[in-house]
């Protein structure tokens, strides 16, 4: 399939980070209102050499001080809609942290309004459905996570269907979070959590034991048939992100990685960018990938958009209407 074709097919992402899926037009628009450098916003991008996770994740530090105010998170989600709709997205799940955004003295909910307010606009502008998603961050005191979690049971009217835990998978097992995970269940709040991204199948399994139904990354699974079988068992959905897992070497090359294997054995899969911005990619890059080294149809796209569309967050009367669109996009 030519790069043409593929960005115009409809497609469904559920792994979007807010904070690093901002364009390089947005991130020098706020430093520039800032005071910062222009070269600064440089740093937002992954390096050639990146090591690992660790590298990876030190463009934040360049990107969340830009995120501080409601005007500026109002601005960053509109700016990450308008990305996903000129490549033809329907549906988009925004996930971010807002306790990440409270350095000028923001409280939980009104990070969480200026987000959903700039989604709100974005809908109107453009074409598509977007859903927020609520992270807390594995490192942060229980009391964060509980006051976060909290905020984002009382947000359900601004978009938010579901809750996340990002941050430390390595040292912080999914077990320590099941007292939030059993919160959220309570308060209707679908579960996704990161788990497999730092070699660890146990936490996939772990994960799913705690309530997720879908999982970030998951990866660490290609060497352990037990828990593909688990996945497979329960329905749960790997959310992919291809260019990601090989930056934060998740996955160690090309050759490596679980897509095809995945696909092939009935595993329910999606494909993601992660952080569009940080990565330097977009949904239509990921699937290029996918087409160049794992021979990927058009049909099979059309498989993943729906099998990710079936498994979102979404309601029901939205994934109908999505549904029809994107069986009738693929039939051009």
């Amino acid at each position: 399939m030519e790069r043409e074709i593929l960005q115009q097919l409809p497609k469904v992402e559920l792994h979007c980070h807010l904070d690093g899926s901002l364009s390089q037009k947005l991130l020098q628009k706020l430093a520039q209102q800032e005071g910062l450098p222009q070269a600064l916003v440089k740093e937002a991008v992954v390096p050639e050499n990146c090591e690992s996770l660790a590298d990876y994740l030190r463009c934040f530090d360049v990107v969340l001080p830009l995120l501080q105010t409601a005007e500026n998170l109002t601005l960053a989600a509109i700016d990450v809609i308008e990305q996903a709709a000129s490549e033809n997205i329907c549906y988009l799940e925004i996930r971010f942290a807002p306790e990440l955004h409270r350095e000028k003295g923001l409280s939980l909910a009104e990070v969480i309004t200026a987000v959903a307010a700039g989604v709100k606009q974005g809908e109107a502008l453009f074409d598509i459905h977007v859903n927020l998603l609520i992270c807390g961050m594995r490192h942060h005191e229980a009391a964060v996570n509980q006051a976060v979690f909290q905020a984002a049971a009382d947000s359900a009217k601004e978009k938010v269907v579901g809750v996340d835990f990002a941050g430390d998978e390595a040292n912080y097992p999914p077990a320590e979070f099941g007292i939030f995970l059993a919160f959220a269940k309570q308060h209707n709040l679908q579960i996704t959590l990161h788990a497999g991204e730092c070699g660890c199948p146990r936490n996939v399994v772990e994960s799913i034991q705690l309530g997720a139904k879908r999982i970030g990354h998951g990866v660490a699974i290609k060497d352990d048939l037990a828990a593909q079988n688990f996945c497979r068992e329960q329905q749960v959905l790997i959310e992919l992100c291809p260019t990601s897992n090989l930056q934060t070497k998740a996955v160690a090359s090309i050759a490596d990685y679980p897509f095809r294997q995945f696909f092939d054995s009935g595993l329910l899969c999606s494909i993601n960018t992660d952080n569009r911005g940080v990565s330097q990619t977009n949904l239509t890059q990921e699937y290029q990938f996918l087409v160049e080294h794992f021979a990927l149809t058009q049909a099979e796209m059309q498989q993943l958009n729906l099998q990710a569309l079936t498994h979102s967050f979404a309601d029901e009367a939205v994934k109908k209407e999505l549904a029809e669109k994107i069986t009738q996009g693929y039939q051009v």
